[in-house]
């Protein structure tokens, strides 16, 4: 048990662990800075100093050189009582993010700083500083991901959440066919490369999924949003949700074909390995989007069932080439 009145030595060793981080992430500090900070006496601060001084690790002759221990600037430590090191050891042997690392989670960062809810945080610019400085020699500081247009769009949806405001805009679907929206817009969501905001769709009058670039004309209010407390409580992990009339569709692919139509596969799905032809169970809204969806892969999937979904495809077969024979 430590003696009444001094202070555990725990207490001391945290403070060796401690000091010399927090002096070299800010350079140079005061005595009574590390004081406060640390929420020790003064006296503490400097004995810890003094000892750090004394501190180092032996060379390949394993005999001690100035290089091989820690060292500050002791005219200013005495003269002005404050600190800052000239010379650490094993600190410097750290384990850094190489140039290539570095610019990739700095990017990732600048990405994550365009949505509205972290527009205006501060930790996020430190954390890209400290990203910066701890790299290793090389890393990109002119780095910069930018995307003006996805910005303002996400910058409006992101006000017309906080206020709850609808949002009219025009939106462009997969199949290149453009149409104005009204949306209550309830939930901005990243997924890989890619903006989607989770709203309440007037047109369908149910909930729906938007991608953001795929959106022009954003436009924020005058009419409030309708109250979507039984939509937005019904929210998961899931961006695409089949819905209960949904078709299901068996399908007939190559395994091939699989990145062409990985957008109506389920997330995460992955291929057995092995095989050269699958099934596939997908799920659709109606049969006009079946009829687009094999029409926009010709020759690469096989519509097996039900029978309803066959002839749905048949039908929309046999009409285009009536038509070509016209």
């Amino acid at each position: 048990m430590a003696a009444k009145g001094l202070t555990p030595a725990s207490d001391n060793l945290m403070l060796l662990l401690s000091l010399v981080p927090y002096v070299l992430d800010r350079t140079e500090v005061s005595v009574s800075e590390a004081a406060a900070h640390f929420q020790r006496a003064e006296a503490d601060i400097v004995r810890a100093v003094e000892l750090i001084a004394c501190a180092g690790v032996p060379g390949d002759s394993r005999a001690y050189s100035h290089l091989d221990l820690f060292d500050i600037d002791w005219d200013l430590f005495e003269s002005e009582g404050r600190i800052t090191f000239w010379n650490t050891v094993a600190l410097d042997h750290k384990p850094q993010f190489s140039a290539k690392e570095a610019s990739a989670l700095i990017a990732g960062l600048q990405y994550l700083a365009v949505h509205p809810a972290y527009a205006g945080r501060t930790d996020v610019q430190q954390l890209t500083d400290k990203l910066r400085a701890g790299s290793a020699p090389g890393a990109n500081d002119r780095l910069r991901v930018v995307n003006a247009a996805a910005e303002k769009r996400l910058e409006a949806l992101g006000e017309a959440i906080d206020r709850s405001l609808s949002v009219t805009m025009t939106y462009h679907n997969k199949r290149g066919e453009s149409a104005e929206r009204r949306i209550d817009p309830l939930r901005l969501e990243s997924r890989d490369s890619l903006w989607y905001v989770r709203a309440y769709c007037h047109t369908r009058m149910a909930l729906r999924t938007f991608r953001v670039d795929h959106m022009d004309n954003v436009t924020v209010g005058p009419t409030a949003q309708e109250i979507h407390d039984d939509v937005s409580t019904s929210f998961t992990e899931n961006l695409f949700e089949p819905s209960a009339d949904d078709v299901i569709v068996t399908l007939e692919c190559a395994s091939e074909a699989l990145p062409l139509i990985a957008d109506y596969l389920p997330r995460g799905f992955r291929a057995p390995s092995g095989q050269d032809t699958m099934t596939l169970e997908v799920p659709f809204a109606h049969y006009g989007s079946l009829t687009r969806f094999v029409a926009s892969f010709p020759g690469l999937v096989t519509v097996m069932g039900p029978p309803s979904a066959v002839g749905a495809v048949h039908s929309f077969a046999e009409k285009a080439l009536a038509a070509y024979q016209e």
